[in-house]
């Protein structure tokens, strides 16, 4: 126990100095102020999860008309190619997942928005949550799914064809992408950035089914945006005019001479010849045919003369013997004409590449045809040794080029790029993908390439390719090749960055801090972040960019990851059941621990950073830096590093690996069932461990001796987590509570309470006064220990938030979770507080000059005013002072209330309608509400109210009130008869003639008895509720007189009769 409680006290020195040093500093009036809002900065969603992938180019031009007609359309595709070639500053990537297309900013990977939008997303959810047997499979087919789509080179026209064969197009026009690159982007941008604008893509027309009778999985337009064409599984080809959304030609698998191409044969590639004057297709298949039509030619004179020859101008080419997966003509510059391109070149699933040399026909020319006859000969055939899924062909410069470059890639994922002149064809390998940079094929390999075009160009005569190849590979990573030139002769690819497309569940994260031998609180920079994806490889994203690099050498499933102080290293375990621990700066591994018997669940590095420098014998005795683990095995071991000088040597020290092998230091059997969580004091004295048997055991660093065991949850515990600052221990269990424990005498000093379901993961916040914490519910909650209340919940994530970390000076965090997203939160409420007090402000300037022009009754301005601040009370104050005014001259106050009415814009109009059926609620207020919709109906149509959305709805609410309105006065006037009878019966007051009626109303009073005494005050007499001045009755005394013979309304006087 001595030991224990010199441990103790250390550890509580360094809190309580800290604690002093905090309240210092709280008199200071930088004073740390209650996190109670949190808003989303940004998010990495799945945006890509395999299939063909498009770049364009969003551009500020004007929009013009794109399908006007053929002659336009010829000239916008030269348009575009002008464009394409002036290079764009702002590309964009439309990439398909689940059924739906994703438009992604290329530059920095985010998502833009999407096709289909919510609809996609919420037919998943009622999918994976439906219970339907296996009969009902074919019912749960989203057949609005999009199956196939294609980018007009322009960028402007998308057409897509879902799995029921609907063909719909859209309008490309408004998508506009933010000008900044990313390399000018802060690390973590302001809370008024959005992360995911609302949908740009707005849809033009729907052409219906398409002419084929199975899905359409391949679309691709022609240079010129006026044809489209589409291949079907049913083996058809289809070209389709987009000016009318019609068939022009369908094209079916033909039977040649020399066999081969036939049955029904699905399409595999569809491409055009990058011509704007030409419409020539090639459609290669699944039996490794390749069709060449001519569209032109096919409708010839020909074609007309002689049925028995209409295929005589269709090229079939039969060299392949499995599916053809790539076909390119050379793209040529717009100063030189297609004529001079002879190369062809075909690549499939047959593992060759096929080199074609396109020839003119020898024989009879005929005189009326539209062309001349081109023959395709086989020059090469290259073996190599690899399925190929993509295929670029890029000129070397953009001046009349003599060779060009192949960029191939396939199931080995390793980009190759080859070279070949124009006139002879002769494909020669020129460089590969470095080996460390490549995908790899045990991964997978690449399914998808495309080249994106140079938006700059360079001075120097070498580094004529400023392009970059984009390549998916098979687990929908997205990466950025560069092409750097070196010689003449000589290309160079090199990795720039990767997009993740999907993560798979997120299970752990941590936030990397720039490297610093001081003080941590220097990560306030911090813009990288090392994820466990699920997966084998754990994955390094640029906050940035969300761009990632791979630490692969895992051989199972990792399953926690963690950082030092420092931001030099990154440990990390999992089911191989080995700690590994990396160099961030080399992104190599440099130390391994191997020694448990089960799958390693958790781990954690030593907090101080001194600890890092200590080397030789006292780093391994203890002195240094360490890192802990815990397993399913049950067991808690300490492994000792032998310093930083030392592990950033290791890739030298040890060449055949370059990995040091640690040994346990110290080893604890800790618990009796699986541990899922070890967490390290601030000052490295003490560990806390937390197991599923529901407790939480706090051991001693140094020799990992128990020193307590918190008792108190009712199921597992995820998290535990100890405070930067003061002397306690948060910890988060199944039970959906989080517990703070005192160090001092290991007692639950609070309970929070508030998530629905287990709470996986909590941290320390605003200098330790709060928690926050993410749930199984998928919400994060902001918890003030003090007041043990919730001050905001935070919806991010669509399942379990597995993974949580916040930045050093904690105005930054990420979650992620089991929906594969990445959410970046920044706290908002000092942006908040301060919008508050800017609108107070703004609005009680807004009061003053309300109240100033009421006094001096500009009513206009003062009603201006009211419904700019949407204050209804205000409003109906000034609209009863317009009313009183015009009253008061003898009209009856609908003029002005219609002048008005006719200025408003139809947002007021609406705003002042939804006053209206408030206020006419209550019958106090009615009279001015129905004056006001008089005045309303009596100035604007009916017509035209009714087609403001909203209005028809709101009237729906003010009639039944109106009804009752007018029901009450119908009562009211009925029951004045009765009045009109009594006084008629009491005698005869009411005279016909009025200039009798004076005088016989003074007889009546006189004659009759007053139902009530008048009351007289200094020469006034209150008379019916006005006053006459200078009438005055007898004394009190004779007022007592006459009291017994006051009467009521409504007794007999059968006497006087």
């Amino acid at each position: 126990m001595g030991d224990h409680d010199s441990d103790q006290d250390e550890y509580v020195e360094e809190v309580d100095e800290d604690i002093n040093v905090r309240g210092q500093s709280a008199s200071t009036p930088q004073a740390p102020t209650l996190s109670k809002s949190w808003s989303v900065n940004r998010s990495h969603v799945p945006t890509f999860s395999g299939g063909k992938i498009s770049i364009g180019y969003a551009t500020s031009s004007p929009t013009t008309e794109t399908v006007a007609s053929d002659e336009d359309n010829q000239n916008e595709g030269q348009k575009s190619d002008i464009a394409l070639d002036n290079f764009s500053e702002q590309p964009f990537l439309i990439l398909p997942v689940g059924g739906d297309l994703a438009i992604v900013a290329a530059d920095r990977g985010t998502m833009l928005c999407s096709i289909r939008g919510q609809a996609s997303a919420d037919r998943a959810v009622v999918l994976s949550s439906s219970n339907d047997d296996d009969d009902a499979e074919n019912d749960e087919v989203d057949m609005d799914a999009i199956t196939s789509y294609a980018l007009s080179s322009n960028s402007k026209i998308l057409l897509t064809c879902s799995h029921n064969n609907i063909i719909r197009q859209y309008s490309m026009d408004k998508i506009t992408i933010d000008g900044d690159t990313a390399a000018n982007m802060p690390a973590l941008p302001p809370p008024s950035s959005t992360t995911r604008p609302k949908s740009v893509v707005s849809l033009t027309k729907s052409w219906g089914k398409s002419a084929h009778t199975l899905p359409v999985n391949f679309m691709e337009f022609h240079r010129s945006n006026v044809f489209v064409a589409t291949g079907s599984v049913d083996g058809a080809a289809g070209v389709y005019d987009v000016r009318g959304g019609f068939v022009t030609h369908l094209f079916r698998p033909y039977q040649s001479v020399d066999g081969g191409g036939s049955g029904r044969l699905s399409v595999t590639a569809l491409e055009w010849m990058p011509d704007i004057h030409r419409l020539v297709i090639a459609i290669g298949r699944d039996d490794g045919s390749i069709a060449i039509h001519n569209l032109r030619d096919e409708e010839g004179e020909e074609g007309k003369k002689s049925k028995k020859n209409h295929h005589a101008q269709v090229i079939l080419l039969h060299d392949h013997v499995s599916a053809v997966t790539s076909m390119r003509w050379p793209r040529l510059p717009r100063n030189q004409t297609y004529s001079a391109a002879k190369l062809f070149v075909t690549a499939g699933r047959d593992s060759v590449i096929n080199v074609w040399k396109i020839e003119e026909s020898t024989g009879k020319k005929k005189k009326k045809s539209l062309e001349k006859q081109k023959t395709y000969k086989r020059v090469q055939t290259i073996p190599v040794f690899e399925s190929i899924t993509g295929m670029e062909i890029i000129a070397f410069t953009s001046q009349d080029p003599k060779e060009v470059l192949v960029a191939t890639a396939g199931g080995k994922g390793r980009v190759k790029l080859w070279t070949t002149p124009l006139d002879s064809p002769n494909l020669k390998l020129l460089d590969e993908q470095p080996l460390e940079e490549s995908f790899g094929e045990k991964r997978g390999g690449y399914s998808n390439l495309i080249y994106s075009h140079p938006r700059k160009r360079e001075a120097d005569k070498y580094a004529t390719i400023t392009g970059q190849l984009i390549v998916a590979d098979a687990e929908h990573n997205i990466s950025f090749l560069a092409m750097q030139a070196t010689s003449e002769h000589d290309r160079r690819l090199s990795t720039v960055r990767t997009i993740v497309g999907h993560n798979d569940e997120i299970l752990d994260l941590k936030i990397i801090p720039p490297p610093s031998n001081k003080d941590p609180s220097a990560a306030t920079g911090s813009n990288r972040i090392v994820v466990a994806t699920n997966s084998a490889q754990v994955r390094i994203f640029d906050l940035s960019t969300f761009s990632c690099q791979v630490l692969d050498r895992h051989t199972a499933t990792v399953l926690c990851v963690d950082v030092s102080p420092c931001g030099r290293y990154i440990a990390t375990c999992g089911k191989d059941r080995t700690m590994r621990l990396w160099n961030v700066a080399t992104l190599k591994c440099v130390a391994v621990a191997a020694g448990h018997t089960e799958a390693v669940g958790s781990t954690a590095l030593s907090r101080q950073i001194a600890r890092y420098s200590v080397k030789g014998k006292a780093a391994t005795n203890g002195g240094g830096s360490f890192v802990v683990t815990v397993s399913v095995d049950r067991t808690l071991k300490r492994w000792n590093l032998p310093g930083a000088e030392v592990l950033d040597a290791m890739p030298a020290t040890e060449p055949s690996n370059g990995e040091l092998t640690l040994k346990a230091f110290a080893t604890a059997r800790a618990h009796e069932k699986d541990i899922n969580v070890v967490s390290i004091a601030p000052n490295d004295s003490l560990i806390a461990t937390g197991s599923q048997d529901k407790t939480v055991k706090i051991w001693k660093a140094t020799d990992l001796t128990l020193q307590a065991s918190l008792i108190g949850h009712r199921r597992g515990v995820w998290d535990c987590q100890f405070s930067p600052h003061d002397r306690v221990l948060a910890t988060a269990s199944g039970d959906q509570t989080v517990k703070l424990w005192s160090l001092s005498d290991y007692t639950c000093v609070r309970t929070f309470q508030g998530h629905i379901g287990s709470v996986l993961r909590v941290r320390f916040l605003c200098f330790g006064m709060q928690l926050v914490s993410s749930g199984a519910d998928g919400l994060l909650k902001v918890w003030t220990i003090r007041t043990n209340e919730c001050e905001t919940t935070m919806d991010g994530h669509g399942a379990k938030a597995w993974a949580l970390d916040l930045t050093a000076d904690g105005k930054s965090m990420v979650s992620g979770g089991a929906d594969s997203r990445i959410v970046v939160w920044t706290d908002t409420t000092k942006e908040e507080e301060e919008a508050k007090n800017v609108k107070k402000e703004e609005g009680l300037m807004l009061d003053q000059k309300l109240a100033n022009h009421l006094r001096y009754k500009e009513y206009e301005q003062a009603l201006d005013i009211t419904l700019d601040l949407d204050k209804p009370y205000q409003a109906l104050r000034v609209f009863s002072a317009i009313i009183e005014t015009d009253v008061a001259v003898g009209r009856i106050g609908i003029e002005p209330l219609a002048r008005l009415a006719a200025s408003w814009s139809n947002e007021k109009l609406v705003r002042v309608l939804q006053y209206c059926r408030e206020w006419n609620t209550r019958s106090r207020n009615c009279h001015v509400a129905l004056l006001l919709i008089r005045a309303i109906l009596s100035t604007i149509p009916i017509h035209v109210l009714a087609s403001i959305e909203g209005v028809p709805q709101i009237m729906a609410g003010i009639v039944p009130y109106a009804e009752r309105h007018f029901d009450r006065l119908d009562r009211l006037h009925e029951s004045s008869f009765l009045i009109e009878y009594v006084l008629g019966s009491m005698g005869g007051t009411i005279s016909t003639n009025a200039s009798d009626f004076s005088e016989d109303l003074a007889k009546w009073e006189i004659e009759s008895k007053m139902v009530l005494p008048s009351t007289s005050a200094d020469g006034r007499i209150q008379v019916g509720g006005n006053a006459i001045v200078g009438l005055s009755l007898s004394g009190h005394a004779e007022s007592q007189e006459v009291e017994e013979d006051v009467v009521t309304v409504g007794e007999s006087s059968d006497e006087d009769d």
